[in-house]
């Protein structure tokens, strides 16, 4: 089992995690998670 230092995808605070754990978009707290905004893609215009 090996520990890795991810970013939070939000506020990019740091968070250690369990290395088969780790996803792509990662979160520190739920609070960050519910306020983490998608930019737009153009196609969600049309």
């Amino acid at each position: 089992m090996e520990i890795v230092e991810v970013k939070c995808k939000n506020c990019s605070k740091e968070i250690y995690i369990r290395r088969e754990q780790v996803r792509e978009k990662m979160f520190c707290t739920l609070g960050c998670m519910n306020s983490y905004k998608v930019p737009p893609q153009e196609k969600d215009f049309f």
